[in-house]
């Protein structure tokens, strides 16, 4: 679909959508006696149409009738063509919707008559988008036989008092908080960038997607718009009414041209202009918006239709007067280049009046760049100290600075400056005062006081030495210090300087780009000189820009200036770091999520209207109640059994490159229960649980985890209507409880449901998954109904949530029952589990019936012994499931090996001067028997052994050694051991002496060896979790290298180079996987 066949779908769906339900618009006097229809309704029956709609329609007729007369008829020769449509052959292109009405109506209903009136019905509202006069509306809503026609499908939709101004209010909105099908595509459409906008104008899909959407959305809110509603009702959905619309596309021969026609007019009525107006008023340089998304200059054309002769116009949207004429008057236009090759047609006319401005000096806005300087030095003295005194070191070294030593620094603009200066100018002087104007003004960032700005505002020998600098630049006499604070920090408006220029640029960074830059002092000079070199070109916003020009100073001039000053000042780069942080502390605002009962808030952060990327931060609680709780992740969390709490929570921001992480945000938060005692699962806690688990079991035998995955597939494959008897064994206790009222199918099979959601949910933990089932409404409706016939106040899904997994405190849950019950086993038991479906079975069974019994801890175990589930129910359901699910033994032995992986932990015994290590192994505490663990070397030095007990040894001549050794569990019953710690181990000897370089090698390929690690697992990760626990690894990698580094007895210089070497190859890689984070 091109661009301009957008418009014929949208009028097209409108008339669909309008058909579905009823009462409609069109006219009495023109398409109406081309149909044939006859009007009878009592006056006291019409009723004014929507004013937005009649506001909007004029507007659009306003904007046909301004353009190209030909368009009209084409418009005219569409509104005809569907007028004209048969009766009795086309009645089948309805036959999408018609479908799903039909099975609504009443059998009394004629539905051969109902479904040709609504047929003509269509006819006459499929143009009613082309038909400007507010007349017309009234003449279809008041037929007799629309009306009857259309009462019936609204009462089969659940509302037969459907009223015209419904319909009006979902296609264009009721002026306030509903933005109707028109507002939501406007606001779809003006959320994308221009270069988004320009590929959506070529892209048929794009299209459909942005229309479909906007329709799909509103279709879905049936609250706020009576019409979706009833559409709802009827079964309509909008791929039914696409293809209805397809139907009408494919027998229509005259829609292209008026598409067309349609498509200029609908963007001519909604363009908006805006000007730039240079300091001498001669130049307007206009730009064009639809939506609010900004029309590339290259796809419009601008024109001169009459006017002074002494006003020119650009193509580009510039309009001038000559620097003699004082003023001039001119109407101009803009086309719209046609990207399929047609006519541009004109989008734009408007008279406008050039006027010279009258030669002043400048003003600055002090005030708000005093209110700005000081909001930037509040956050700056409310973060670390050291950041203060970063910037007061730069401060005191500017000033520092002597023209009699560092006169050289501005020698690339000076150079060009002198070559303009008349032959009587005192260059020495001037030079040596241009050098401490520079120097003062560079200091006004670092102290910005009011005092000082104004004694720099008013020097008379910086006055006297711009004004000759002006005149040498072209004539400008008004040249002065104001035009200088305006280049570098803006008006706070049209203009924004360089200081502004950066903050527009890191609003458009995408998370990514933002993290990238922080830290990083060549990115930060790269854009400094970026914006200057933009800046300086606009010679027309920037007096500064001007006088330069004129005097022969090009941005690669005020670029190498820049350069020298960085290079002579030492104490730069912890200064800008420090100001850039007090920046993002200064624009950082937060987003919170409150859960329904209050005892959670999850915050998230947004620095220059750009979301921070969370694995970025990390949270803590400053001060504060010893009730609420605060996560890494940022959520903040009030107990069970505490009424409210409030706390100062904290926010730093990490830098991935190995800077100190920064504190960016602070804020006092109180919390306050609002449904009594409740619940709160902590899913942050029980996320990072399953990823260190699902970590462990990506690290072991491909083939588990694919026994993982099938065991979940197979769990989302079971259908509630061939397996509902799994649940019997609990629901037939539950059943009995019901009142009468209760649907008692429908019930059971959203009670399936959550326990099919949840049992998939260790299998697949995902932030969004889990979310979905904490907030699905028909789990909640379920488990509220569940609660009154269980007697208990209520029952929501994080109170089965903390009945499984515990609730991070002193309830454990099934799954930290089991944990317990593990840790208290002799090693002998825990090596048993391996392999033994019922061991592993009676663990999970004994630690149900203990939680099941605790109904003063539970209130899902309270509800269920209220309505007699024991725990020998829930234990014949569960082995149901077993019976059932081919792949459960196989998953559960997998993600047993997995836990043990994850929790294990190793010791070593070292001796021999560092040449033989023992190894052992502790889970949970207790040291697990060597008789039931294999060690070997997987791969490494030729020279290191590793014997089947743990024994890993170099020989006595050897310097060191390394490799990686593993350790498997051996299997008691029979089946293959299993990988459950496998760790690279450097043994050095402390007998002989280590060449540096060697050493250094080695621990360079023992780090390569660790990132090539961390290559693997990031192909292999699902999920953001996975990913952002690779940024620790590689993070401890680097600091584990360095440290090593640090130990080699050797030079500092050979020392640095090889921590650079180590920090690059890290740096790479954190970027890769930073990278892939922001692309899921």
């Amino acid at each position: 679909m091109t661009f301009r066949k957008k418009v014929t779908l949208s009028a097209l769906a409108i008339s669909m959508l309008t058909a579905s339900l009823g009462g409609l618009p069109l006219s009495q006097k023109g398409l109406t006696e081309k149909l044939g229809f006859v009007q009878a309704a009592s006056a006291a029956e019409a009723a004014l149409p929507s004013s937005v709609f009649l506001e909007r329609m004029q507007a659009l007729y306003a904007a046909l009738a301004a353009g190209d007369k030909k368009d009209m008829q084409e418009v005219k020769n569409l509104r005809d063509e569907i007028a004209g449509l048969d009766e009795a052959t086309n009645q089948q292109l309805i036959d999408p919707i018609w479908t799903k009405i039909s099975e609504k109506l009443p059998e009394s209903a004629d539905k051969a008559e109902l479904k040709a009136s609504l047929f003509r019905l269509i006819k006459a509202v499929g143009s009613f988008r082309y038909d400007p006069e507010a007349s017309d509306l009234e003449a279809i809503r008041t037929n007799p036989e629309f009306r009857a026609t259309l009462k019936t499908i609204a009462a089969a939709g659940g509302d037969e008092n459907i009223r015209l101004e419904d319909f009006l209010v979902f296609m264009f909105g009721d002026g306030s908080s509903r933005k109707g099908v028109e507002g939501t595509i406007g606001s779809l459409i003006a959320q994308k960038s221009p270069e988004e906008l320009i590929l959506l104008l070529g892209n048929k899909q794009g299209i459909v997607t942005v229309l479909l959407q906007a329709m799909e959305k509103l279709m879905g809110e049936t609250k706020e718009y009576k019409f979706s509603s009833i559409l709802k009702n009827l079964g309509v959905t909008p791929q039914d009414v696409r293809a209805t619309v397809q139907n009408f596309q494919v027998k229509l021969q005259k829609d292209e041209p008026a598409i067309s026609a349609m498509t200029v007019a609908y963007i001519r009525s909604s363009v908006k202009s805006s000007v730039k107006i240079d300091y001498t008023g001669r130049v307007h340089s206009y730009s064009l918006n639809v939506f609010g998304v900004y029309l590339f200059p290259q796809v419009l054309q601008w024109s001169k239709v009459s006017g002074d002769s002494n006003v020119k116009v650009l193509p580009t949207g510039v309009v001038t007067i000559p620097d003699a004429a004082k003023t001039g008057t001119a109407v101009i236009q803009a086309k719209l280049i046609n990207p399929y090759g047609g006519s541009a047609k004109v989008i734009f006319e408007q008279e406008v009046t050039l006027n010279a401005a009258i030669s002043h000096e400048t003003e600055f806005p002090v005030e708000s760049f005093l209110a700005r300087m000081n909001k930037l030095h509040s956050a700056l003295a409310a973060g670390d100290p050291a950041d203060i005194g970063a910037v007061r070191n730069l401060r005191d070294e500017l000033a520092g600075l002597d023209f009699a030593k560092d006169h050289n620094l501005i020698d690339p603009i000076w150079k060009k400056i002198a070559a303009k200066l008349p032959a009587e100018a005192d260059q020495a002087k001037l030079k040596a005062v241009l050098f401490n104007m520079v120097k003062d003004i560079s200091l006004i960032p670092y102290d910005p006081q009011a005092a000082s700005l104004e004694a720099i505002r008013k020097n008379p020998e910086y006055r006297a030495v711009l004004a000759e600098l002006g005149a040498a630049g072209g004539g400008e006499t008004s040249f002065v210090i104001d035009d200088i604070l305006m280049f570098l920090f803006g008006d706070g408006g049209v203009n924004p300087g360089i200081d502004g220029a950066i903050r527009q640029k890191l609003a458009s960074l995408s998370p990514t780009q933002l993290l990238q830059l922080i830290g990083d002092k060549q990115a930060i000079s790269t854009l400094l000189l970026q914006k200057t070199e933009e800046l300086l070109s606009e010679t027309g916003n920037y007096k500064l820009s001007s006088v330069l020009s004129q005097l022969g100073v090009t941005a690669e001039e005020s670029a190498a200036t820049m350069l020298n000053f960085q290079a002579r000042l030492k104490m730069d780069e912890p200064a800008i770091q420090a100001l850039i942080i007090a920046h993002m502390r200064s624009e950082a605002v937060e987003a919170v999520k409150i859960s329904e009962d209050g005892r959670e808030q999850k915050f998230s952060l947004k620095v220059f209207g750009v979301d921070v990327p969370p694995l970025a931060l990390r949270w803590s609680k400053v001060s504060g109640s010893k009730d609420v709780k605060v996560s890494t992740g940022g959520t903040v969390t009030l107990p069970r059994g505490v009424a409210s709490g409030s706390a100062v929570v904290q926010a730093t921001l990490i830098n991935p490159y190995g800077g100190q992480a920064k504190v960016i945000f602070e804020k006092e938060v109180t919390l306050t229960a609002t449904n009594g005692e409740g619940e709160h699962f902590p899913a942050e806690e029980f996320l990072e649980r399953m990823n260190k688990l699902h970590a462990a079991l990506l690290a072991g035998d491909p083939s588990d985890v694919q026994d993982v995955r099938n065991l979940r597939d197979e769990i989302a494959k079971l259908d509630f209507a061939k397996d509902q008897s799994l649940i019997d064994p609990v629901w037939v206790k539950i059943a009995p409880k019901l009142p009468a009222t209760v649907n008692q199918a429908e019930l059971k099979k959203t009670v399936f449901q959550i326990i099919q959601s949840v049992g998939s949910l260790q299998y697949d933990p995902e932030a969004k998954g889990l979310e979905a089932i904490r907030t699905n409404p028909e789990f909640r409706a379920a488990l509220k109904t569940i609660a009154a016939a269980g007697g208990v106040t209520s029952l929501s899904m994080d109170d089965f949530l903390v009945l499984l997994f515990g609730d991070g405190a002193d309830r454990l849950g099934v799954e930290g029952t089991v944990r317990k019950i593990i840790s208290d086993m002799k090693p002998q038991e825990i090596a048993q589990l391996l392999g033994n479906k019922e061991k592993i079975n009676a663990v999970i069974m004994e630690a149900m019936g203990e939680i099941l019994s605790k109904k003063d801890d539970y209130a899902l175990s309270e509800a269920l012994n209220n309505l007699g589930v024991k725990s020998a129910d829930v234990r014949l359901s569960v082995f149901k499931f077993q019976l059932k699910l081919k792949y459960d033994e196989r998953a559960l032995n997998a993600l047993t090996v997995a836990y043990i992986r994850s929790e294990v932990i190793s010791a070593v015994k070292i001796t021999s001067s560092g040449r033989q290590h023992e190894y052992s192994l502790k889970l949970l505490g207790t040291v697990l028997p060597s008789s039931f663990l294999k060690w070997k070397k997987v791969s490494g030095s030729k020279d290191v052994t590793v014997d089947s007990r743990g024994k890993v040894t170099i020989p006595k001549k050897v310097a060191n050694g390394t490799a990686v050794i593993q350790a498997t569990l051996v299997n008691p019953y029979g089946g293959s051991a299993k990988v459950i710690f496998q760790q690279e181990v450097t043994l050095v000897n402390e007998d002989v002496e280590i060449d540096p370089k060697a050493e250094f090698k080695r621990i360079a390929e023992e780090l390569d060896s660790k990132l090539n690690e961390v290559k693997k697992k990031l192909k292999a990760a699902t999920n953001d979790e996975q990913k952002a626990q690779l940024i620790m690894d590689v993070v401890q990698a680097r600091n584990v290298a360095v440290d090593e580094i640090n130990k080699v007895k050797t030079t500092n210089a050979l020392k640095n180079k090889a921590i650079n070497e180590t920090k690059s190859k890290v740096n790479k890689l954190l970027t890769t996987i930073i990278t892939e984070i922001m692309r899921s």
